[in-house]
């Protein structure tokens, strides 16, 4: 087969292996078959913060597509406000986390 279709809706939620995983995270790269790059999608609840980290040792770098809510990107300590249609990228030193504001915030992450 040359090609995987997987309706997010479908997949469990759950801390993956990566070790900043989220509990909120959706291990989409998997369920497509991806092994070059990390995919997920991130559905937080609103007040809910992803696990601060960098990629200092395995010098990944990390983007984040936001497709519902709003919050913040946080990066060595600068809040970065994002909402629908936002794109960030974060280069391996800076440490990052993402944080809902008042509604469940829903990104899609690529760490590669």
């Amino acid at each position: 087969m040359s090609a995987r279709i997987v309706d997010a809706t479908t997949l469990p939620v759950g801390r993956g292996p990566h070790p900043a995983a989220s509990p909120f995270e959706k291990r989409v790269g998997e369920a497509v078959g991806v092994t070059a790059f990390g995919l997920y999608q991130v559905e937080l609840p609103a007040g809910e913060e992803t696990v601060p980290h960098d990629h200092t040792d395995d010098h990944a770098e990390d983007a984040y597509a936001i497709l519902r809510g709003t919050g913040w990107v946080v990066v060595d300590g600068e809040e970065i406000p994002v909402g629908p249609g936002r794109f960030v990228a974060v280069t391996e030193g800076s440490t990052r986390f993402l944080r809902a504001g008042h509604e469940t915030l829903v990104f899609i992450a690529v760490c590669a």
